[in-house]
């Protein structure tokens, strides 16, 4: 299991954040986990509501509240937290809750796959989105064969240049390579990497969409396409070393959101409130299914807040668009190196 990232954010003189850390360091004895313990403090009323501070001690696992239904929360207070329990009210979060947070976090980490540690709020962002480890850079193709990740480079070099690449060009290539076209097919869908819609045509080669979506992409050399969500419509950029301009809808008003992003992730964007809703929906299944209907772009926080309140079945966090191209960095920026 990779090293969870604890963090207890709390104020000056609370009486229980350190309880509520030597909580966290017995329940991680008792699993044989070693987590990495942060202790933020939150120094203002503003702070509080910039780091989405529910009150002292908040405990926090790879990004997500250890209470659970309390990242749905806009409640945010410079103020003592008091937790539900069997007992009553307490101060501090109830010892399963930890334990499942601790025990969750060996699916998703902080850590990359190469080795480099994400940023909390961009692990959180990750985890809200169910995109594990296992789909950042190199590792989402880890499992091909090198034919099979020569004919997956070669799909979406196809859709950043020319658009999405035909099923006979794909055979052709295919045969090019020494693959059989359908087996590779058959790896590609199983690593959700590339999807055949019922035409026989690419539908799904993430980040891209071999169908019209909300997210339209454009290179310098005038190439237009469309991506799957927000988050691989900013992962493009550093994918390709390129600077990509995305239009897309926000889907509560269908308002313009206009991005202009650099591969080193300084861009500008309209409205400058706007935002992106990191998320999933459902249980399993591939991306497509899961994160991409909720991976959108909103005007401004209000409109993703009230977009998640209509949908239910939505779970999410509003991130910052800074945050959201880090994210999308994260999970393309070295998709296409070799393993």
């Amino acid at each position: 299991m990779r090293r969870p990232l604890v963090e207890i954010l709390y104020f000056e003189g609370c009486p229980n954040h350190e309880p509520a850390r030597a909580l966290v360091q017995r329940i991680a004895a008792e699993l044989r986990v070693e987590p990495q313990i942060d202790l933020l403090k939150v120094v203002d009323a503003d702070a509080a509501t910039e780091q989405r501070f529910l009150g002292s001690p908040t405990v926090r696992v790879n990004g997500r509240d250890v209470e659970p239904g309390a990242d749905e929360r806009r409640g945010f207070s410079y103020a003592c937290r008091v937790y539900p329990g069997e007992r009553g009210l307490a101060g501090q979060p109830d010892p399963s809750w930890i334990r499942d947070a601790l025990a969750e976090a060996g699916k998703w980490s902080t850590v990359s796959d190469d080795g480099d540690r994400l940023p909390p709020r961009i692990a959180g962002a990750l985890a809200a989105a169910e995109i594990p480890p296992s789909k950042l850079g190199p590792a989402r193709h880890a499992r091909l064969t090198d034919s099979e990740r020569d004919l997956y480079f070669w799909i979406l070099r196809s859709f950043a240049t020319s658009g999405r690449p035909s099923g006979a060009e794909i055979r052709e290539e295919a045969g090019r390579l020494g693959l059989d076209i359908e087996s590779a097919f058959e790896s590609l869908a199983r690593e959700d990497l590339v999807h055949l819609g019922s035409d026989g045509e690419i539908a799904v080669a993430y980040p891209f969409s071999g169908r019209p979506t909300s997210h339209r992409v454009r290179f310098p050399s005038g190439n237009e396409t469309y991506s799957m969500c927000a988050i691989d419509a900013l992962g493009i950029a550093p994918m390709f070393e390129e600077t990509i301009e995305v239009t897309s809808r926000d889907p509560l008003t269908g308002d313009e959101v206009y991005v202009r992003l650099a591969p080193d992730g300084t861009g500008e964007w309209r409205p400058e409130p706007a935002v992106v809703v990191a998320g999933a929906v459902g249980s399993e299944g591939a991306s497509f299914c899961c994160c991409c209907p909720v991976l959108n772009f909103f005007a401004s926080v209000a409109h993703a807040e009230h977009w998640l309140e209509q949908h239910a079945d939505a779970r999410g966090e509003v991130i910052t668009m800074r945050d959201a191209a880090h994210a999308g960095r994260a999970v393309f920026g070295d998709v296409l190196v070799d393993v």
